[in-house]
Formats: C-alpha cells, sequence, structure tokens
C-alpha cells in the first residue's frame, strides 16, 4: 500500500519539485552542524545498532568517532533489523537512510524507495511520497540535512560578460 502510493507518484516527481531539472539531492551537512551547535558524532553514534552501542568504548565526540560511526552504520548497522523499525518516524527514517547510505547524497525519490521497500508491510501505514520527503527533509534543521545546490546553467554567449576589462577611455 505504502510503496503503490510511491510508485503512482514516480512519474510526476522525477523531476524537481517545479517539474523543471533534475530533483534535489539531500545529504547530512557536518559543517551545517557545527554552526548550528548540533553534536553530529553523538547524535551519528545514537543511530548506531544494539550490538554496536553495548560495544562502544572510544570518544563519541571526536571527528574521527563520526567517520567511523558513519561507517560502521553503512556497513554493520543498516543491515540489522533494529536500525529502522516500522515505527520510527518519517525525518528519521530519512535521516537513518542518509546514514545507511554512507552519507551520499538521495533524491526524495530515493530515499522515498528505499524507505517504502523497508516499511512494506507496516502495521503503521504513512504516506512515504517523494514530494513528502521533499517537504520535510527541507525543514530538517534538527537533523542538519541540506539540499545540494542546484548546479549553475552555463551561460549562452550573447549572455555573457565581455572577457576584456574596460579601457581607461571609458571612465570618465
Amino acid at each position: 500500500m505504502v510503496r503503490d502510493q510511491a510508485q503512482s507518484e514516480k512519474g510526476s516527481e522525477s523531476e524537481g519539485e517545479n517539474g523543471e531539472g533534475p530533483p534535489g539531492r539531500y545529504y547530512i551537512d557536518i559543517e551545517l552542524a557545527d554552526t548550528r551547535h548540533r553534536s553530529l558524532p553523538l547524535m551519528v553514534a545514537g543511530r548506531r545498532c544494539y550490538a554496536c552501542n553495548q560495544s562502544d568504548d572510544e570518544d563519541l565526540q571526536s571527528a574521527s568517532a563520526l567517520q567511523s560511526n558513519m561507517e560502521r552504520i553503512a556497513e554493520h548497522c543498516a543491515h540489522t533489523p533494529d536500525y529502522l523499525p516500522p515505527d520510527t518516524p518519517l525525518k528519521e527514517g530519512a535521516f537513518r537512510v542518509i546514514l545507511a547510505g554512507g552519507n551520499q547524497s538521495m533524491t526524495a525519490e530515493e530515499i522515498s524507495q528505499i524507505l517504502g521497500e523497508k516499511w512494506e508491510m507496516t502495521p503503521f501505514p504513512r504516506d512515504l511520497s517523494p514530494r513528502v520527503l521533499r517537504r520535510l527533509l527541507d525543514s530538517s534543521q534538527s537533523y542538519c540535512i541540506e539540499r545540494m545546490p542546484d548546479p549553475v546553467a552555463p551561460q549562452s554567449d550573447t549572455d555573457a560578460e565581455p572577457l576584456t576589462a574596460p579601457s581607461s577611455d571609458d571612465a570618465g
């Protein structure tokens, strides 16, 4: 049922929000976490699986711990049953999906598809459409999820500025 909702919107959501250009891609911005005074190393460490949390013996707040925990989640924790249970809030689920992907940028459609597959038989139905996820991801300040800047379209020759500097005769 949840997958059907995501599939039905796939065609209309395969492009950007306004139907033009590529869809936005989202990632966890480490620098933004520092700016917002969020402890991203602790946030990430808290998303590890039960077994990894029990065997912890390192400083969780270091930059190296952040990187090693992101790698551990992608390689191990994301594949355990307790990593993404079906009663997980949607914004938290999106955060965990991005972590499971090694913090590689993902579109709302990709996240929707992964959540739809993970939560296919859930007793907690909800709208996992890319449109809903895009709205959530665009307002995920507490999770430090950011949309990658859209690539700048190259200017045509007629719009380009002249390559020569103005001559001294022009000043006056």
